[in-house]
């Protein structure tokens, strides 16, 4: 009996094709483990019907807190294998924030994890069985066979939000398969190799493993939190890497630290941040057989919406790095305050149209019906994400960065909401009122985040010593450390006598940006037992 055609618009069915059509090439490497197309699509078999067994499948969201591993891609297959989405979290975010996503998700049956987990809601801990090879060698009894639509939630991903608890952005299969349905960009698909490295709650976590495995490329599991240059020569000389994505923060640091850490790539995915002129024309000049491609994109509409490969001429203008055209699949829309489309050259806010659009955010209608609007087009109306930048198009359809609308950040790839940092702050017993503002290197570019606060006005907590000088009488540093994931604990926590005002009498918070560069200090490590070393950001990237 012929099997059943795939369909490539689900991610596990996109994946299974290379099971069935190039069973023996290599998907996975993770240290000394290499994993085929054939072994990880039967073990994920085995995994789904575990994972049935324990009430896992349509309408599920099964929270995952497993490390980067071969495992836990076998496993996020399993989960889509039975209708239901994943969302991967870190077994070291602080309980309570671990508890805050799982109260976003109800009530789940079952986790895929190792041990206990701490979460308030009754719960199954299933764990798959370590061995990828010996799990795939013990067959499928009998998974039950679901086909979800290609609309059906395949992942959700957990962002800062603005309200001081995280949003789950609900990703469904097309919009991660969006951009490799058709053979994928320059890098991917058989005969590339790429690191994998992004953190797996992130959705460029899905660029990088499911861009490859889609295409029937090779997908290299990195341990740590951060790639090195080092890793990168040794998975360049060892497993033949050819294409690398970094943020753009990572791919600055590279160039700086270690410019010929790319020899042997042909392609370099870079984003999250504006790219430096000067740092791109460094690894162009230096390396002009590799393309270097800038990609543009927020959570909500999946990976990048827009790309561009980088030119030496990109680099001489005025206005920095273009963001490139749209990806298959994509729409995008600048709208000028009347919610009208700009024409070529003047700016407006970006909005971001097509298959790779979110479902929304989970279980905030609200929310979800503020950020996804109708747009209205000749001759359509379609849904749009509203990203809060800045931007134009030009007369060829490029898209140019302006700015941002709000007070959102990106640093070192992290989307940061400073207005949850606030929040939590504010929740801390003895604070009156606090805010966030962003470090900056010489260009600009955002590096942490300072916290400044007053005090309740009872005297017993009233701060000594001159404003900025990182005094903490209500212990807030430490507070937000046990609460917060590391990239929205501030590096600067400091109480002041009182806010900066402006003459008209508004918070001055370029004054606060003006303080905390002049009273940096070094944030505590955490968790260090966990951690590999975290690459220095501490200097200018022009």
């Amino acid at each position: 009996m012929a099997e059943p055609p795939l369909d490539p618009s689900l991610v596990h069915h996109a994946v299974a094709r290379h099971a069935r059509a190039t069973p023996e090439a290599v998907a996975l490497v993770h240290r000394d483990t290499r994993v085929d197309y054939a072994t990880l699509d039967a073990a994920a078999g085995r995994y789904a019907a575990e994972l049935a067994e324990h009430g896992v499948g349509p309408g599920s969201v099964v929270p995952l807190l497993l490390p980067r591993s071969p495992r836990l891609v076998a496993a996020q297959l399993a989960v889509l294998r039975l209708g239901a989405a994943y969302t991967s979290l870190d077994g070291r975010w602080p309980t309570a924030r671990l508890r805050q996503v799982a109260a976003t998700l109800g009530d789940p049956t079952t986790v895929v994890a190792e041990g206990a987990v701490p979460l308030d809601h009754p719960h199954v801990v299933w764990t798959p069985g370590e061995d990828l090879h010996r799990t795939a060698r013990q067959g499928t009894p009998g998974a039950p066979a679901r086909r979800p639509s290609p609309a059906d939630p395949a992942a959700v991903i957990f962002t800062s939000g603005t309200t001081g608890r995280p949003k789950g952005v609900v990703l469904p299969h097309r919009a991660i398969t969006r951009i490799f349905r058709d053979g994928g960009p320059p890098g991917f698909g058989r005969g590339n190799v790429m690191p994998q490295a992004a953190p797996p709650w992130w959705d460029m976590y899905a660029y990088e493993l499911f861009g490859q495995l889609m295409t029937g490329g090779t997908s290299v599991l990195t341990d740590g939190d951060h790639l090195l240059p080092q890793t990168l020569r040794r998975m360049i000389a060892g497993q033949g890497a050819t294409t690398l994505r970094l943020t753009t923060t990572l791919f600055h640091l590279f160039v700086d630290e270690d410019p010929d850490c790319f020899t042997g790539l042909r392609h370099v995915y870079a984003g999250g941040e504006r790219m430096s002129p000067a740092h791109a024309a460094a690894f162009l000049s230096r390396h002009p057989g590799t393309a270097l491609v800038n990609g543009y994109g927020p959570a909500e509409s999946c990976m990048h919406a827009t790309s561009r490969a980088v030119r030496p001429e990109d680099c001489d203008r005025a206005d920095g790095i273009p963001l490139g055209t749209p990806v298959p699949h994509t729409e995008v829309i600048v709208l000028d305050p009347h919610g009208r489309p700009c024409p070529p050259g003047l700016t407006g806010e970006i909005h971001v149209a097509g298959e790779g659009l979110a479902l929304g955010y989970l279980d905030e209608p609200e929310t979800t019906a503020s950020a996804f609007v109708p747009v209205e087009l000749p001759g359509a109306t379609v849904r749009a994400y509203r990203t809060g930048d800045f931007g134009h198009l030009d007369g060829t359809g490029t898209l140019h960065f302006r700015g941002r609308t709000d007070r959102q950040l990106k640093i070192r790839g992290h989307r940061v909401e400073a207005a949850e940092i606030e929040t939590t702050a504010a929740s801390v017993a003895g604070v009156r009122s606090a805010v966030a503002v962003p470090l900056r290197a010489a260009d600009g570019t955002p590096t942490g985040i300072a916290l400044f606060y007053t005090c309740a006005d009872d005297g017993s907590h009233r701060p000594a010593g001159e404003p900025g000088e990182g005094h903490d009488p209500l212990h807030l540093h430490e507070h937000l450390t046990a609460v917060l994931p590391d990239y929205l604990v501030p590096a600067v926590t400091s109480a002041l006598e009182a806010l900066p005002l402006t003459p008209n009498g508004k918070l001055d918070r370029a004054a606060l940006e003006s303080t905390a560069s002049r009273r940096r200090r070094r944030r505590p490590a955490r968790r260090p037992a966990h951690r590999a070393p975290v690459p220095p950001i501490e200097r200018s990237t022009s």
